[in-house]
């Protein structure tokens, strides 16, 4: 089941399209990546889905309400967190926590406290004093005790430190694994590597690949394999042209191979050389990112 399907949407910044007929879906339950260079759009299109920026066309769907609904019944069942991390910065945190028990019927204080406390929010100070990372601690602690079913986070390690990072990663899972959903804008991609689900690139207004994670990296995989001797040229023509072979290179006795989909003529093509060792590794999120979107996030 979805939490959120999005189709055809349309939306502009001042006279430019910035997303032309975007379509993208998010399962319940997942962590989805939406990946993209900036000024793509990724912005636009999580508020878009609020109805937080105006939409020309196109139809948004969050889980079980009405296609484009409006207004409260989406704020109580879904909640955004821009990259600013946004708060009221004339009060304090539980000020914060105050407003979001009147606000959202399944509000948890008890969530809120906790996230506060373990990304070192304080609890009494105005938020207009707190650090960068101090206001995106209130607000993903606001966020994630508002008991909304979906979360949609700009950027959201934006200002934390590392170990901070860590933590937000493990509430998050916490949260997916509770049936609820996540759609997130990152540029760090070894953190979505290890925290997302699935990834959605974004570019030229649209929605170009939607991809589970793990089946990404099984599709694009490195190959590097240690052989006994220097390998002949005729060899590594060979090899260049065996189905699925993307990017080749050669450093002494060491092959490392670019493949896409199916490895095993590779394979099966590396084993008659004897070699020392052979290693297939998940070709890293950086690479599909340059690939599809061209330079690096």
């Amino acid at each position: 089941m979805n939490a959120l399907h999005v189709e055809g949407l349309v939306a502009r910044q001042g006279r430019r399209a910035v997303l032309q007929g975007a379509d993208l879906s998010v399962t319940q339950g997942s962590i989805t990546a939406l990946l993209g260079q900036n000024g793509s759009g990724k912005s636009t299109l999580m508020r878009s889905v609020l109805g937080l920026h105006p939409r020309q066309r196109g139809q948004v769907r969050i889980l079980d309400l009405p296609p484009n609904a409006k207004g409260p019944q989406v704020r109580q069942r879904a909640t955004y967190v821009p990259t600013t991390g946004a708060v009221m910065v004339q009060e304090t945190a539980r000020t914060h926590f105050s407003f979001g028990r009147r606000v959202y019927p399944r509000w948890s204080m008890k969530r809120a406290l906790e996230t506060a406390a373990e990304l070192h929010v304080p609890l009494d100070q105005r938020a207009g004093r707190l650090s960068t990372g101090q206001r995106m601690g209130l607000a993903l602690a606001y966020a994630l005790g508002s008991g909304t079913e979906v979360m949609l986070l700009d950027e959201p390690t934006n200002g934390l430190d590392p170990d901070h990072r860590i933590l937000f990663a493990q509430l998050l899972v916490a949260y997916a694994s509770e049936g609820n959903s996540v759609l997130l804008s990152s540029h760090v991609l070894h953190e979505v590597e290890g925290l997302a689900d699935r990834a959605a690139f974004l570019k030229d207004g649209r929605i170009i690949l939607e991809a589970d994670l793990d089946e990404l990296r099984t599709q694009h995989a490195i190959v590097q394999a240690i052989l006994p001797g220097v390998v002949p040229a005729g060899t590594i023509q060979n090899l260049r042209a065996l189905p699925g072979v993307q990017g080749f290179e050669v450093q002494g006795r060491t092959l490392t191979v670019h493949v896409q989909g199916g490895r095993e003529a590779l394979l099966a093509a590396l084993a008659s050389l004897r070699p020392v060792d052979v290693q297939v590794k998940p070709r890293p999120l950086a690479d599909a990112y340059a690939e599809l979107l061209g330079g690096v996030a």
